[in-house]
């Protein structure tokens, strides 16, 4: 379809005559109604009712009109984005957390913001709360997601959801059966830990360091679900949160609350200050 006589039957619906128009366009009156002529010819449809004072569209005119100006004003946004030489960066949001933060508590809260916010880009990066802390500092990361308050001088840390360490054994372990637990009960079997150097093993380590209690660790491993595996499996027991626990894999374990040695911890959201952050990260903060 050429373009100038679609543009030139527009101008005459929008302004009402093929003179106005006309100047409207730069165009002489007869250019203008040749170009309509035209139009109508190879469309096959009379598109304009020509009245002695005005014109007005006829059923198909009406329905191309609206469709020309859909066209035009696409036109218009087009020019405008590309003589500025500025294309609109789709948005991201750049989330940094351990495997259990990202497999058990993100799921419900991702549901409901990408309902919100359909058109942004979520990027989730497993790291260590070291990592973490470092990438939301340099900005790099638009907020953490960490078990344990790294405090670092220049960023906001914030208390968002509590949690528990809790022992678990293979069912019908000999620890089951104990009505009172205490730290060499658990020290006399193989034990099956984090990695070294992660927040979350320094915290097992500490009440049995205080007592200079020894544990014999079987197995290390960086992730609470492969541990949570590897005790139904009988290899040991071990101290974790409680955020993996459910329905599924208690069928297969023994879970006792270990309050007397560790006090209620909380998941902590950090980031820099709200001014620098995303739209999409700081609506997400609010989910919390």
């Amino acid at each position: 379809m050429d373009l100038h006589k679609l543009r030139g039957f527009h101008a005459v619906v929008q302004h009402g005559s093929f003179t106005a128009a006309a100047r409207r366009l730069h165009l002489t009156q007869p250019t203008v109604s040749l170009q309509v002529m035209a139009l109508e010819k190879g469309l096959g449809f009379q598109l304009l009712e020509r009245g002695a004072r005005r014109v007005r569209p006829t059923r198909e005119g009406e329905v191309l009109y609206d469709l020309a100006t859909r066209l035009f004003e696409t036109e218009t946004e087009i020019e405008t984005l590309f003589r500025s030489r500025v294309l609109p960066e789709p948005e991201r949001l750049a989330i940094a957390t351990n495997q259990s933060v990202a497999a058990h508590i993100l799921p419900p809260r991702l549901e409901v913001f990408t309902s919100k916010f359909p058109g942004v880009e979520i990027n989730i990066h497993n790291m260590r709360t070291g990592d973490i802390a470092a990438s939301v500092r340099d900005g790099s990361i638009d907020f953490g997601i960490v078990l344990i308050d790294p405090a670092v001088p220049g960023l906001k840390a914030r208390k968002v959801l509590p949690y528990e360490m809790v022992l678990v054994t293979p069912r019908d372990h000999p620890l089951q059966k104990r009505r009172r637990i205490t730290l060499s009960d658990i020290a006399r079997y193989p034990f099956i830990s984090y990695t070294k150097d992660t927040e979350t093993r320094r915290l097992i380590d500490q009440p049995f360091e205080k007592v200079r209690q020894e544990i014999s660790i079987r197995m290390a491993l960086g992730s609470t679900d492969l541990i949570i595996l590897y005790v139904s499996l009988g290899y040991g027991v071990s101290i974790i949160h409680n955020l993996n626990i459910d329905e599924a894999n208690r069928v297969n374990l023994h879970v006792r609350p270990l309050q007397r040695y560790f006090s209620r911890q909380y998941i902590h959201l950090i980031h820099r200050d709200e001014e620098t952050l995303s739209g999409a990260a700081r609506a997400f903060i609010d989910l919390f």
